[in-house]
């Protein structure tokens, strides 16, 4: 009898040893992939932006474009040629510029947080299509960095003016390029309460704040 029941503790000892080790080599779970995008636009704020930008890109590059092409057809004009397409171009620039910043400013912002394939992707989108894309190894990131830059001027009365700029930054860093950076404040700012927005972001990443937002 004694003997059985030797055999017999050994033997729950063993399972109890073998559960245990199964429990111990599950593989953890990665963290849930999320999505961060920036809201709809009002209708409002799409015409608005659209006056104020889109027609300053329609009149100076317009412009730039007419002064430019007459130029180069009519070369011996006076003032036309070398001279006109130099004096054209400045506009053109102009126009393009604001129709960069109208695109901008009506492109969707999204931010991929991708756990299960390791990827940090931000996109900004403009009518389904996407204009800029950056991306890096989920891994790799550090800490998200809040920063305020206050910049000091003068109006034409010379009046002191002053502007600040807020930035959200994630930075990361690889072992085969060095240090690298992803800017995210388009997306973060459009946020009433981007403070909390950014600290909601660094938790899915799996990051710190730095700054204080």
């Amino acid at each position: 009898m004694e003997e059985k029941w030797w055999n017999s503790e050994e033997t729950d000892r063993a399972a109890t040893d073998d559960s245990g080790s199964d429990m111990n080599e599950e593989p953890l779970r990665p963290p849930p992939d999320k999505d961060f995008t920036t809201g709809p636009k009002s209708v409002i704020s799409v015409i608005v932006v659209s006056l104020v930008l889109g027609s300053p890109a329609v009149i100076f590059g317009g412009a730039g474009f007419s002064l430019m092409a007459f130029s180069i057809r009519n070369p011996n004009h006076e003032d036309g040629g070398l001279e006109g397409v130099c004096f054209g171009i400045p506009f053109l620039l102009a126009g393009l510029l604001c129709m960069l910043i109208l695109l901008s400013g009506l492109s969707k912002k999204r931010l991929r947080v991708q756990h299960s394939v390791d990827r940090l992707v931000f996109e900004s989108t403009f009518l389904g299509r996407v204009n800029y894309s950056k991306e890096r190894p989920l891994s790799e990131a550090e800490y998200l960095e809040y920063k305020v830059t206050v910049y000091h001027g003068h109006d034409a009365d010379g009046n002191s003016t002053e502007s600040t700029r807020r930035t959200y930054i994630v930075h990361g860093h690889s072992s085969e390029e060095g240090e690298w950076e992803i800017s995210i404040e388009d997306l973060i700012l459009q946020s009433e309460r981007h403070g909390r927005k950014a600290r909601e972001i660094a938790d899915a990443i799996g990051i710190e704040v730095r700054g204080n937002p």
